[in-house]
């Protein structure tokens, strides 16, 4: 079988419908090969974009990829690729490279950076696997293990093809397997014994789940060990919705001292954090657990530890399975929090539009038919009062311009659902010309543009800047150039009656949300407080 064909059959098997990618010319074979495979391919306007999009169709459907060219294209999308690897996510990145056969290390080609293999060591930073396809001996055992690796750690791998491989025959795979055979039972039944006597012996157990419990299939046996336990749960901001947030043990995303003050409270007086899939990262929450370190179980993918004591050889899903067949945990008498309707100020058709009402009034729209699409800034602070059944945002790594070719990405993996996505106006103009990409493939996502005029997070620790200002677009005249519809709004009444009228549109539409340069989120606010001053003291 011609490499090229072993690669696309097998990322159908894995469940792969679309790549996303720009062609270029030492990629060009690999793009007719994969449109003679019947394997779809959506190009986008720039290289970050198909990185962006192939990690929000990853994270819905279990693999993604982008097809980019040597040099300009392949290092043109390092950083999402990045931005996969840090928030686990698991795509394959497959580049063009120039012939083998016909290479002189002395010879300058154009794309060339500095070496043959830049490109590939510049991927094996942000990549779990890489490989380079120049043999066709190992050719099918080289794509196997990378496409493996990639789906067994939820992160990114990076397969290189030489132009003249893409159509060579290669053998079916003959590597021998030489992964390491661990027999873990004994480690796996001390860990759940130890974890078993700490959760028993609590008295104020609760449940912190993270990101991880997506990424590997575990949300319905995170859901019912919660209710086997009735434990209060909180979840991680990244991993905002991987415990539905109307189930009733729900308390709320928590973020250390950014978080809401009951949310906060709940985990202060816990004497046994059950941290599971998560890692405490940024904003505040590994300060935070500094504190909490001999009361944490900390379970992820890689390592158990329970306090001090890890746990090698073990991971998430064999604790999550162990604790939900042992019938030694005791069950508690948590009564789920009652949840009454928030009620609103009454407001008069020109109230200003602020953050506040737009959380409010999203959270009326909101159905199972959408998911929330957020880039970073304060419209991902302010999603922490959000309900929604599916949230992503790049709430870890926090790269701009994350959403609308998310947006993207999204539908294509989930068509039965609208995406709606919350976007900066700096983010917006990085990477909102996709709107174009999704007019192209007739997807109909619901863009609102929190449109501040400020690098607002940034604006916030320091202080009013020149070099902090957005300047002003057009953004519905842009929406309207591009194929779709759109309004401004500056008022509540406004926004609601342009989301009712999106909700109807069978078009993308763009909502141009206008707020003062001084509305911030809460939670931003916090982050205000606590951040502002230790940038100040480095500012001369």
């Amino acid at each position: 079988m011609r490499i090229a064909d072993y690669i696309f059959k097998r990322l159908k098997e894995e469940g792969v419908e679309y790549t996303f990618g720009i062609p270029g010319d030492f990629i060009l074979p690999l793009y007719a090969a994969q449109e003679r495979c019947g394997m779809k391919t959506v190009v986008v306007t720039h290289e970050p974009s198909a990185g962006f999009a192939a990690d929000v169709y990853a994270r819905l459907n279990g693999l993604g990829v982008a097809i980019v060219t040597q040099g300009v294209g392949a290092l043109n999308m390092v950083n999402p690729i990045a931005l996969a690897y840090a928030e686990e996510s698991p795509v394959i990145v497959l580049a063009g490279a120039p012939e083998i056969h016909q290479r002189d290390p002395d010879a300058l080609f154009h794309h060339r950076v500095k070496h043959h293999e830049t490109q590939l060591r510049v991927y094996r930073e942000v990549t779990a696997s890489t490989a380079v396809l120049n043999d066709e001996l190992s050719a099918i055992s080289e794509i196997d293990r990378v496409i493996e690796t990639t789906k067994k750690l939820s992160r990114p791998g990076y397969i290189e093809i030489p132009r003249d491989m893409v159509n060579v025959d290669a053998p079916p795979r003959c590597a021998t397997d030489h992964r390491r055979v661990v027999d873990n039972r004994k480690i796996l039944k001390e860990a759940l014994e130890e974890i078993i006597r700490k959760i028993n012996a609590s008295r104020h157990p609760i449940i912190y789940a993270g990101v991880e419990i997506e990424r590997f299939g575990l949300m319905k046996d995170l859901a019912r060990l919660v209710e086997k336990l009735n434990l209060p749960t909180v979840t991680t901001l990244l991993g905002k919705s991987v415990l539905p947030e109307d189930h009733p043990n729900f308390v709320g995303n928590y973020i250390g001292n950014l978080s809401l003050n009951p949310v906060r409270d709940y985990v202060g007086r816990s004497d046994c954090i059950i941290s599971l899939g998560s890692l405490p990262i940024d904003f505040g929450v590994a300060s935070a657990f500094a504190s909490y370190t001999p009361n944490i179980i900390q379970v992820t993918s890689q390592e158990v530890c329970v306090g001090h004591h890890c746990y090698k050889d073990i991971n998430l899903s064999d604790v999550m399975k162990g604790l939900l067949k042992t019938k030694a945990l005791k069950r508690r008498s948590f009564k789920p929090l009652k949840k009454s309707p928030v009620k609103k100020k009454a407001s008069s058709p020109v109230q200003k539009l602020t953050m506040v009402s737009i959380i409010d009034e999203l959270n009326d729209f909101l159905t199972k038919r959408h998911i929330v699409i957020s880039d970073v800034g304060d419209t991902l602070f302010a999603s922490i009062e959000l309900k929604t059944d599916i949230f992503i945002a790049p709430a870890y790594y926090a790269s701009m311009g994350f959403a609308v070719p998310g947006a993207v990405g999204a539908q294509m993996a989930m068509p039965s659902r609208r995406p709606v996505v919350l976007v900066g106006d700096g983010c917006f103009q990085m990477t909102g010309i996709e709107l174009a990409t999704a007019k192209k493939m007739n997807l109909n996502p619901i863009v609102i543009i929190f449109n501040n005029g400020t690098f607002g997070t940034l604006r916030v620790m320091d202080k009013e800047r020149e070099y902090l200002k957005v300047h002003s677009w057009d953004y519905v005249g842009l929406a309207r150039s591009l194929g779709g519809d759109g309004t401004q709004v500056d008022t509540t009444q406004g926004f609601k009656e342009a989301l009712r009228t999106a909700g109807g549109s069978s078009n993308f539409y763009v909502i141009d949300a206008v707020l003062d340069e001084d509305d911030i989120s809460s939670t931003l606010g916090r982050l205000a407080k606590d951040f502002r001053p230790r940038i100040q003291s480095l500012i001369q």
